[in-house]
């Protein structure tokens, strides 16, 4: 993942509720897995490995923040240990065919919760955050950011 698309992904996740949040993960699956397959690609085990590691640790995250009173946590639950067992295929054999198989299940579940999140009108977990203005300032070849510093932002004494 790039430093650009990390920063995109901190941006979203301070601004984002429950349900962005889950739709933000299964972005970043999708970043790391889309860059494992580069690297495969390149042959360059090492950044391969990092990259389905770090797709499995949002997977697991995944599974942590399930909430089983609900019965589609079982079977989602079940999907997750699918994908994670491919990915661990992935690492073991330095092939791509587990990865591609986790993405079957994984991209039609993240499809899902970004319509569900574009529903969402619930506010923001996180409050007191930087504000973030697009088009204020341009650079050369895009829009550029511009992060408005409210005077009431951060911890009093």
């Amino acid at each position: 993942m790039q430093k650009e698309q990390i920063q995109q992904f901190t941006m979203r996740i301070t601004a984002g509720n429950r349900t962005e949040l889950v739709a933000i993960m299964y972005d970043m699956i999708d970043t790391y897995l889309a860059d494992a397959i580069r690297a495969r690609e390149a042959d360059h085990h090492d950044e391969f490995q990092n990259q389905v590691r770090y797709a499995d640790r949002v997977i697991k995250e995944l599974m942590d923040i399930l909430d089983f009173k609900y019965e589609i946590a079982a079977d989602l639950y079940r999907l997750y240990q699918f994908c994670r067992k491919r990915l661990a295929f992935s690492l073991v054999k330095y092939d791509i065919t587990g990865i591609e198989q986790a993405q079957r299940v994984l991209t039609p579940l993240g499809k899902s919760f970004r319509e569900l999140a574009a529903q969402d009108q619930s506010e923001p977990l996180m409050s007191n955050t930087q504000k973030v203005s697009y088009g204020a300032t341009y650079g050369k070849y895009d829009v550029s950011e511009d992060p408005s510093l409210d005077p009431n932002r951060g911890y009093f004494a």
